[in-house]
């Protein structure tokens, strides 16, 4: 798990230190800073896994406006593994006329006491499992070498944390994004889950148990319902279509059986889906997942059973 963030001259935050708990709630006023937590977390992992330049991860826009440095520094402690990692990070923005420019000056990354990996500012060093020195090769200075490491039987520790990384997810779901017609899965949904669809696509391929739960979940949760299935609706396309059942409590049986696409459910309902299929899709053993204000749109009695399982979740 996150055991620390450190941030300085980042966005709102100067010396800042974050020490978060296994299952932790942010609360604050507007402009304290909480997205900003969860964005540079979603950042970093852009940083470390897809090879994300400087300049778009960490522009000159990202530093405190009221701080007059041009460097700022990004330290992230996690636990896994069987140790402690220990990632730093300090950029270093251009003066006028390269204003906007930014580069990496220092970037490390320790196991324990060991290091795994550093860049000087010219050369990226290569470290083994054990601590040894490894392979030294110059780099851009404009990104980040690791994603570029190939694994290897020397450097296990290395590729656990990039892989670890990977599962840092940040999401902020918005109903009004979310597109009801499915054209191809998705593995990996983006933060406002606007392909939550091509999502639930790919886990019914690759995880029935997930799609059983987030099922059983939506039904206590959303009244009436009883099941939801991808239907085609053309030669690769799928609308995801939520089937309803009100005839227990009429006379008329027949006119209160119905289906409904995700796009015709209430933005609370579409919420819903969206809050239970992360929960069983991105909450596992080494995995990260930020939420921001997942009680839009939802009241506090139906995100009460959401909060509930999460915690049962994380203590698992």
């Amino acid at each position: 798990m996150i055991e620390r963030l450190y941030l300085d001259n980042y966005k709102c935050f100067v010396n800042f230190e974050w020490q978060p708990e296994a299952l932790q709630l942010v609360l604050g006023r507007n402009g304290t800073g909480k997205t900003t937590v969860f964005h540079v977390l979603e950042t970093l992992r852009e940083f470390i896994v897809a090879g994300r330049p400087t300049t778009e991860a960490f522009p000159t826009s990202t530093l405190t406006a009221w701080d007059t440095r041009l460097e700022q520094t990004i330290e992230l402690e996690l636990t896994g593994n069987g140790g402690r990692y220990r990632y730093r990070l300090i950029v270093e923005h251009g003066q006028e006329p390269d204003k906007q420019k930014s580069r990496i000056k220092t970037e490390r990354l320790q196991f324990d006491q060991l290091t795994l990996y550093e860049f000087d500012g010219s050369d990226a060093h290569l470290f083994r499992d054990d601590g040894s020195a490894g392979p030294k090769f110059p780099f851009d200075w404009s990104r980040s070498a690791i994603p570029t490491i190939p694994e290897r039987p020397e450097n296990q520790r290395l590729v656990w944390f990039r892989d670890r990384m990977e599962r840092v997810y940040f999401f902020a779901p918005d109903p009004l994004r979310m597109e009801y017609q499915s054209e191809f899965e998705v593995e990996k949904p983006d933060r406002h889950l606007n392909k939550l669809v091509s999502w639930l696509r790919h886990l019914s391929q690759e995880s029935v148990d997930t799609m059983a739960r987030v099922r059983d979940c939506l039904r206590e949760g959303i009244d009436g319902l009883k099941d939801f299935n991808l239907k085609r609706a053309g030669e690769t396309s799928r609308v995801l279509k939520f089937e309803f059942d009100f005839s227990e409590d009429s006379a008329t049986r027949s006119t209160n059986r119905f289906t409904l696409s995700l796009n015709e459910l209430s933005e609370g309902q579409r919420c819903l889906v969206a809050l239970f299929t992360m929960l069983y899709a991105a909450v596992g053993p080494d995995t990260t997942l930020c939420v921001d204000e997942p009680d839009n749109f939802v009241a506090l009695r139906e995100i009460q059973p959401w909060l509930t399982r999460l915690s049962d979740r994380v203590h698992d």
